[in-house]
């Protein structure tokens, strides 16, 4: 599920958690902003860091790609 190089031991059970709320929560071929699944995201778990790690992995399997210099991301799988 996560990219396993990249992610610290300690984070990765929480970052596989955060990326089955973001695949909940943003169904495919949605458009999100980045602010703003941060944001929601930071209401329902507490460590920003594993936030960022788990939407980052999800861009490098091509689960998301970013629009408009990053500021958007859009669900492809």
């Amino acid at each position: 599920m996560t990219s396993t190089q990249d992610t610290p031991d300690e984070l990765k059970n929480l970052t596989r958690k955060i990326e089955d709320a973001i695949k909940r929560r943003v169904a495919i071929g949605t458009r999100i902003g980045y602010p703003k699944l941060q944001e929601e995201l930071l209401n329902r778990f507490d460590n920003a860091r594993a936030i960022d790690f788990a939407i980052i992995s999800m861009v490098r399997r091509d689960e998301f790609v970013h629009h408009e210099a990053r500021k958007i991301l859009e669900r492809k799988r």
